[in-house]
């Protein structure tokens, strides 16, 4: 069966969009697991190719089915734009869509476009609905899978048992080599995204991850890591856990597997500080495979704030961690959590906090209620917005204390202010030469370089907040419901 699987454009406002930009690699393990079954498949990601140069290709395909990846709530529309229009050019193709978001909440994706809804790991489900649809059988005995009948869904079961995850195929890589050097993180290109364990045993009330996973984690085994990691080209890698390090005794083993290996990347991690703290020599040896730069969301600066997250960490951990980071000489990156409640005072102690710790590689989210989280569950009926595009972490969806052009004001005074303290604590010839001699070495590219230094400017003016809600119902008008009577 030949089984077509597409990215739909880049849009919003700014966000996550604007600071990275990686592969499909929820879409290459569901094509690994298809052609391992003697499936043809084909990757498009029209972020790249274009709309309309990539139905083209599409078209020319002649897909029996497609599959639309919808991760985060900011790609709903597109997602759905993208449905309806492989309707039109493929009106016999089988369109379903799957992905964290559409998890999440799959009632929202009711549309005449779409023919059904994958709820949860797509692996499971994506190989039996193929088989299904290739022998022309009974689609209600596809658990996971949701189907469109009129204006509801019906639900085929729940999504088969998770699998140990060293049983799943190995990504198809081959099916995105062209789009390959065009993935990047921050200033990083070309970058591969690497997926050591997924779930996440912690319950922060803003997160989906755990939900998604119903509450697993589960690892692969050191050896299928770096297997996996072979078959990666890109010089930076950005390993996708949630929670890297969780277990420590296999974090040491994969670094000893890796040096054995002679494999030497620029690696990105997402670790808790807690585990830092108690586990220095992780680090270290982590640093023996290449580079290493280490993403920290701390959320919040004081235990009081932690706990308004359900974060279940110390800010002396917090606090810590930062220290060892640069004794260390490791790169780090601490995230927090802006809540639209805060005052002047409070914007005013987290500037504190980065002049104390010099951490001025310091980024900030604004609180934003995923659709599926327990946080969206106690804060909906204060929702602002469904304008999907504004759930980028960057706007605030839900009533600010202050004005809004006040919250905005400091807002970007954050951003403003850690890029001075990086001026103040690095100097600012240093940091520009710096940035200069990695173009020279090719450790970053001039479009990377320069996209990062405008987004530094624009997050420093609260115009570029403000401008996206004065848009929103012109850039984006919520799509017509489903039609059929």
């Amino acid at each position: 069966m030949k089984f077509a699987f597409l990215k739909a454009h880049t849009g919003g406002v700014l966000g996550l969009e604007m600071i990275t930009f990686v592969e499909p690699l929820g879409l290459e393990y569901i094509a690994g697991a298809l052609e391992r079954e003697g499936h043809t498949c084909l990757i498009l990601d029209l972020r790249i190719d274009g709309t309309d140069p990539g139905m083209a290709k599409c078209r020319e395909f002649a897909p029996q089915a497609v599959g639309i990846q919808s991760n985060f709530t900011t790609e709903r529309y597109r997602a759905l734009n993208l449905a309806r229009r492989v309707k039109q050019d493929c009106p016999e193709a089988f369109v379903v869509i799957g992905g964290h978001d559409a998890s999440r909440e799959p009632s929202w994706y009711l549309d005449d476009a779409v023919d059904g809804i994958v709820v949860g790991d797509g692996e499971g489900v994506i190989v039996p609905l193929a088989e299904t649809l290739d022998s022309g059988g009974d689609l209600k005995k596809v658990p996971g899978l949701m189907l469109r009948r009129g204006r509801n869904l019906e639900s085929c079961g729940d999504a088969p048992i998770r699998t140990n995850l060293d049983e799943l195929p190995m990504p198809a890589r081959h099916l995105i080599k062209d789009y390959a050097p065009h993935y990047y993180f921050n200033f990083h290109k070309p970058l591969a995204l690497l997926e050591t364990a997924r779930g996440c045993p912690y319950r922060c009330n803003f997160c989906s991850v755990w939900q998604f996973h119903e509450k697993t984690f589960r690892e692969k085994s050191p050896e299928r890591v770096v297997e996996e990691l072979k078959t990666i080209e890109a010089p930076h890698v950005f390993i996708t856990d949630d929670i890297f390090w969780l277990n420590v005794k296999r974090g040491k083993e994969m670094a000893r597997l890796i040096k054995k290996a002679g494999i030497k990347k620029y690696f990105k991690i997402q670790t808790r500080t807690d585990i830092i703290c108690r586990h220095p020599e992780l680090v270290e040896m982590w640093k023996e495979c290449g580079s290493l730069s280490i993403f920290l969301g701390l959320e919040k600066i004081d235990d009081e704030g932690l706990a308004s997250v359900n974060k279940n960490n110390k800010a002396e951990n917090n606090n810590r961690a930062i220290e060892i980071l640069q004794q260390l000489d490791v790169g780090y990156t601490p995230n927090f959590i802006v809540d639209p409640q805060w005052e002047k005072p409070d914007f005013a102690k987290l500037r504190d906090w980065v002049d104390r710790t010099g951490a001025y590689n310091s980024g900030f989210s604004i609180l934003t209620p995923l659709p599926g989280t327990k946080l969206w569950e106690e804060v909906k009926p204060q929702v602002t917005t469904e304008d999907w595009e504004l759930f980028d972490i960057v706007h605030t969806v839900l009533p600010t204390k202050l004005p809004l052009d006040e919250f905005y004001k400091e807002y970007a005074r954050l951003w403003r202010h850690a890029l001075e303290v990086r001026y103040k604590k690095a100097g600012y010839l240093r940091t520009h030469l710096a940035l200069g001699l990695a173009l020279a070495t090719g450790k970053v590219t001039f479009d990377a370089l320069k996209k990062g230094m405008n987004l530094s400017k624009r997050f420093s003016r609260p115009a570029t907040f403000l401008r996206a809600h004065e848009e929103s119902e012109q850039r984006v008008q919520q799509p017509p419901r489903i039609t059929t009577p």
